[in-house]
């Protein structure tokens, strides 16, 4: 029991180690976006180009991008895994135009942060891009434990249900959990709370800027009870973001559960 638990822990820890390689690969490619000015860029086809910020505190990050080509653009600004900030996404096609998106973000610390721009769907895209920076130091909130893929607290199937907490306007807006899978079969993720709304993200290693699936769907007319299942491998690690359906909540206690279905 004792072999098969360190065998376990052992490939887990090698995925994170491989999806944080991957991770810095891509931060490596990224290019640099400079503050105060504007630049011409282009997307792959449906693929994101992503800009790198390396930001020396808290502060108000305001990025503006325009198509040139009236393609349809979704932006968002992302933390160092990949993971958009609150409120750092945007596809609203400003004044009806497809192309025109813009976001004011507030970036909680000093770090690394990323900028992408990518097609609302296949097709190439070109653009016109452009940020401003106001430091604010005073805006500085502690780094959440659990807050993002690459510190996700470890499940495992099998184990009891977890009881954990949110609370928004306190700056704990999520919480990540990660599932290293040993056989193939059905995964079900669920949360049960008595009050408050609550979202199930399911993403994919090293894909955390869109989820493979989502849950908003209210079971049992209660908010807060949410279930996602997914057909996985042996080998497989699955990721999971629980968060509030707004970003105004207050405080909201929820029991997490995995079941699994072998083939």
């Amino acid at each position: 029991m004792q072999k098969n638990l360190t065998s376990r822990w052992l490939a887990l820890a090698a995925c994170l180690v491989s999806w944080m390689t991957v991770g810095a690969v891509d931060g490596l490619r990224a290019q640099e976006l400079e503050i105060g000015g504007t630049v011409l860029g282009t997307t792959g086809m449906g693929e994101a180009t992503t800009y790198r910020l390396r930001l020396e505190s808290a502060g108000v990050l305001t990025v503006v991008v325009r198509s040139t080509d009236d393609t349809d653009l979704v932006l968002s600004v992302t933390d160092g895994d990949g993971q958009p900030l609150p409120d750092g996404e945007s596809d609203q096609d400003l004044g009806g135009h497809s192309g025109a998106e813009q976001v004011a973000v507030t970036i909680p610390r000093a770090g690394t942060y990323h900028v992408r721009v990518r097609p609302y769907s296949s097709g190439k895209a070109g653009f016109r891009i452009g940020a401003s920076w106001l430091a604010f130091p005073d805006l500085e909130q502690p780094a959440d434990p659990d807050g993002a893929p690459s510190s996700a607290i470890v499940m495992r199937v099998g184990q009891e249900s977890r009881h954990d907490s949110i609370n928004s306007t306190a700056g704990d807006h999520w919480d990540w959990f990660v599932v290293q899978i040993d056989q193939a079969g059905m995964l079900t993720v669920a949360t049960r709370a008595d009050e408050g709304d609550l979202v199930i993200e399911a993403f994919n290693e090293g894909e955390f800027s869109e989820a493979a699936e989502r849950s908003d769907q209210d079971l049992q007319g209660t908010a807060g009870n949410e279930a996602i299942t997914l057909t996985v491998q042996a080998g497989q690690t699955m990721y999971f973001k629980v968060s509030a359906f707004s970003s105004f909540s207050d405080t909201i206690r929820y029991r997490l559960s995995l079941g699994f279905m072998p083939d």
